[in-house]
């Protein structure tokens, strides 16, 4: 089981001598989304690296960067054909509208289209020295997906088994619940009558009482979708959405649970059982 968290950095050097670093950053996300920025002469290679991430991943949104680090001597060449038709359209503009100022260095270097790599951009032999780097930038990104993971298997772990603690101490409530209901059934009719009490009505209406509170349906499912949650956090492969799907499960017995109890200890423990859910719930939406 993995985490949708993760970081993973590589580094290649291309046949003109110019350093690059591929860094790639992970979140958690719905679905899968894929956000790129990287220099002009990449921009063939986007697909391949799209389907380079989709390969390995299903799910989180990421971040991937490509930065230019460090150039060989002959890495860059000026354009110098389009820096003088830049100086010369100056030139024209300041004679005919009668504006100050000269053109200098520092605005030319402002000026893309001066610069340019001198080696013509081959998509093949780029995909070649790039594939590495970005195999290790994603190794590094699964692997911490992968730690982060097992973090939060032990917290989801934790929370269910408090739960299950819960839910044992709502199951041993649930019999001195209706034995209090007796007694107050009981204390009610003797104030009310002062006659004798009739033993068998009471005992009809502590029957029908104990009828409507009666949970064993929602603790086995309770169980049973806990069972599940644990089964499938020792999965591999994205579990998340399963895992969020019987959060809202449990959830739901939950709530059956404290609708069908009059009993103020019952419900406190529901209200427990619910925010166990939700610290686990803020977990799983982090998982793929």
């Amino acid at each position: 089981m993995k985490s949708m968290t993760g970081y993973g950095r590589g580094e290649f050097t291309m046949p003109d001598g110019g350093t690059y670093t591929v860094e790639v950053r992970s979140l958690n996300h719905r679905y899968m989304d894929v956000s790129i920025r990287m220099p002009d002469r990449f921009f063939s290679l986007e697909m391949r690296i799209r389907e380079a991430i989709k390969r390995r991943f299903r799910r989180g949104y990421f971040s991937l960067h490509i930065n230019f680090t460090s150039t060989g001597v002959e890495a860059i060449r000026v354009n110098l054909d389009v820096a003088k038709r830049y100086l010369e359209c100056a030139r024209e503009l300041k004679d005919r509208l009668g504006v100050k100022g000269d053109a200098t260095v520092e605005v030319l270097f402002r000026i893309k289209d001066i610069f340019a790599q001198k080696e013509e951009v081959d998509g093949e032999k780029d995909w070649k020295a790039m594939e590495g780097a970005l195999s290790r930038a994603l190794d590094g990104v699964d692997e911490m997906r992968r730690q982060e993971g097992e973090f939060l298997k032990e917290g989801i772990k934790e929370g269910l088994s408090e739960i299950e603690r819960l839910a044992v101490d709502i199951e041993g409530l649930v019999p001195q619940s209706v034995a209090r209901y007796r007694e107050r059934l009981r204390e009610e009719v003797e104030r009310l009558v002062a006659e004798r009490v009739d033993q068998s009505r009471i005992a009809t209406e502590v029957a029908m009482y104990s009828e409507r509170v009666n949970i064993d349906e929602e603790i086995t499912r309770l169980r049973s979708h806990i069972q599940q949650m644990r089964g499938y956090l020792e999965m591999d492969g994205p579990v998340g959405r399963k895992l969020d799907f019987l959060c809202q499960e449990l959830l739901r017995e939950a709530n059956t649970i404290a609708s069908k109890s009059q009993d103020v200890e019952i419900i406190q423990k529901t209200v427990d059982i619910k925010g166990e859910l939700e610290k686990i719930r803020e977990q799983v939406q982090n998982i793929e």
